[in-house]
């Protein structure tokens, strides 16, 4: 028989709800229906035009510690040796500051977003996140195939590597950064782009019935993660290795004053010296 007066061995645990109010999340605002990375915080505006197609560069103010480790004519040089076809799949790319929970929540080098809403901007964007200055990461001794070979990619970018007792750390410079977010990030976007347009939107313009979309978007949406990535990866190396064998990559960093004073850029965004960790 149960005994009423024995303590419940979930009081004060997460079972009972405890301290559940004071989790870790990234906060949600009741006033708008944007996702975190929509909003920007008075970001420097860049408008371009490479071939036929016009893309927006939203640059946002980094904040202590915290650097762009590519240039927006960095970004440029980049994009304008991206095949004409992709082009059009991006309309929008983003320097964006992290806030503190998502830096450390949801760390990322970048992201492709197939619709993002920014107000007087719209459509579908890459984002590149500024990052730490002569940052350390710190991943999990047990890696699965997938993440070894990220783990050798970042290798070949310059970070250096260590095996410590409960793991691995990965630490980056902003030089580093730049070869990873530039050479790597930027062009493993547009593939998820290809992969988005290719296998979902131009199957579903050529739908003949509603049933017939909605199944192509199913299809597409129940993609594996692991898939999506490998399909961008893929378009990522392909593209590295073209260019470095025409002699078009790497490149020396680009940093064009006077375009940086045309669209209201501070320079300081851009420099490891500006700040110290």
């Amino acid at each position: 028989m149960r005994n009423p007066t024995r303590r419940n061995r979930n009081i004060g645990t997460k079972k009972s709800g405890y301290s559940q109010d004071n989790s870790l999340v990234i906060p949600e605002r009741a006033d708008d229906y944007k996702v975190y990375w929509e909003r920007l915080n008075d970001p420097a505006i860049c408008p371009i035009t490479i071939g036929d197609n016009k893309i927006t560069i939203l640059i946002e103010p980094t904040r202590q510690g915290f650097v762009h480790a590519c240039t927006p004519n960095d970004i440029i040089k980049v994009i304008e040796l991206i095949p004409e076809e992709n082009l059009e799949n991006v309309e929008i790319i983003i320097l964006r500051q992290p806030k503190k929970k998502e830096e450390i929540i949801s760390p990322v080098w970048g992201r492709f977003i197939y619709y993002a809403d920014l107000g007087r901007y719209t459509g579908s964007a890459i984002i590149i996140e500024a990052q730490p200055i002569n940052n350390v990461m710190k991943w999990d001794s047990k890696l699965t195939p997938f993440y070894q070979k990220e783990l050798d990619s970042l290798r070949s970018h310059g970070h250096a590597v260590k095996q410590v007792k409960r793991g691995w750390e990965i630490h980056t410079t902003p030089e580093t950064v730049r070869h990873t977010q530039l050479y790597r990030t930027l062009p493993h976007e547009y593939g998820h782009a290809e992969d988005y347009i290719k296998n979902y939107i131009d199957p579903a313009i050529e739908a003949k019935t509603e049933e017939e979309d909605e199944y192509i978007s199913k299809v597409f949406d129940s993609k594996p993660w692991l898939d999506k990535e490998e399909y961008a990866n893929r378009y990522a190396r392909e593209f590295y290795d073209k260019n470095l064998k025409a002699g078009h990559l790497p490149f020396d960093r680009i940093v064009d004053k006077e375009f940086f004073k045309k669209y209201g850029i501070n320079e300081e965004w851009f420099s490891e010296n500006t700040y110290e960790r």
